[in-house]
């Protein structure tokens, strides 16, 4: 038998599929959790946001092989240059 625990390790809370023998001891778990959070609240609400996600996206499935990636913005390289010039009146403005 096996089922989906939370298992707090270290300073993280992670859904780990754990393994039972006939006894119903816990006789393995994964290697890694399947999803982590630093609390259970934000780790269920995770989970939950990801079902939600899930079921109104089945009707529209995405197959790894077809999707076309496109640019994140037209401008993504520029958006972090700032000349001298600007960084000073920038540092400027701040005092």
């Amino acid at each position: 038998m096996w089922n989906y625990r939370i298992i707090k390790n270290r300073d993280c809370y992670g859904l780990y599929e754990v393994i039972y023998n006939d006894d119903g001891d816990i006789c393995a778990h994964s290697e890694k959790p399947e999803i982590e959070d630093y609390n259970v609240k934000d780790l269920l609400t995770t989970l939950r946001l990801m079902l939600d996600d899930a079921q109104k996206s089945s009707y529209n499935i995405l197959y790894a092989d077809e999707i076309k990636f496109g640019k994140f913005c037209e401008d993504c390289d520029k958006g972090e240059e700032v000349t001298l010039e600007e960084l000073d009146n920038i540092l400027k403005g701040l005092n």
